[in-house]
């Protein structure tokens, strides 16, 4: 569970550890906004479904580590949504490219987030 808890003209953001990081209305202030909350969840989500394949099958990530990045799109047609998610992925070095396209599938089909962009799901709003 997520919580988020406006105090003192703030946005916090807290997780079942406690604090975690402050929501920013817009993007260049100090926080996150909405947008890099969903991009970074998105990465996240990939990242930890790469380095999950990449443990399973004894494979080291490296010093350079991997890099994920993530750019969304709005709408263009004026819905007040986006579109398109764009991620990138540095993989470690070394691995075939054969390796690679075998990664993609598995992330494609083991990261809930992306997952759950593909196909909406229900949001229902209630109160407290």
């Amino acid at each position: 569970m997520t919580t988020i808890k406006y105090r003192n003209g703030k946005n916090e953001v807290h997780n079942e550890a406690g604090y975690q990081v402050e929501g920013s209305p817009a993007a260049g202030l100090n926080g996150l906004n909405p947008k890099e909350l969903l991009e970074a969840s998105l990465g996240l989500c990939v990242s930890l479904t790469l380095t999950h394949l990449l443990k399973r099958d004894n494979i080291e990530v490296g010093e350079k580590g991997i890099d994920v990045e993530v750019i969304s799109k709005k709408d263009e047609g004026g819905a007040n949504r986006f579109s398109n998610f764009t991620v990138k992925v540095k993989f470690p070095e070394g691995l075939s490219d054969e390796y690679k396209e075998k990664a993609k599938v598995i992330i494609e089909r083991g990261c809930t987030i992306g997952n759950t962009l593909k196909n909406s799901s229900l949001i229902e709003l209630i109160e407290l």
